[in-house]
């Protein structure tokens, strides 16, 4: 299994990859200056995703969950 910083490499692909199909529209009016990258546009390709989910007969909520505790686990001790 890939690495953390693998991992998260691969989040920065598929995140511009969505940023990029957006065209620079953002749903969220205020990113922060200090980065091109802002909290809400993760939150946006997350809620996509959960949509997506949905769609495909899963039930958001309990994917978030699922989420929540598998990053605990490959997060390790804080």
């Amino acid at each position: 299994m890939p690495d953390k910083a693998k991992r998260a490499e691969l989040a920065q692909k598929a995140l511009d990859a969505y940023l990029q199909e957006h065209s620079g529209i953002r749903r969220w009016c205020y990113p922060p200056a200090s980065d091109d990258i802002g909290e809400s546009d993760i939150i946006d390709l997350v809620t996509d995703l959960m949509l997506l989910a949905e769609m495909k007969g899963y039930e958001p909520r309990g994917l978030i969950r699922k989420v929540e505790v598998h990053l605990q686990a490959e997060a390790g001790p804080s």
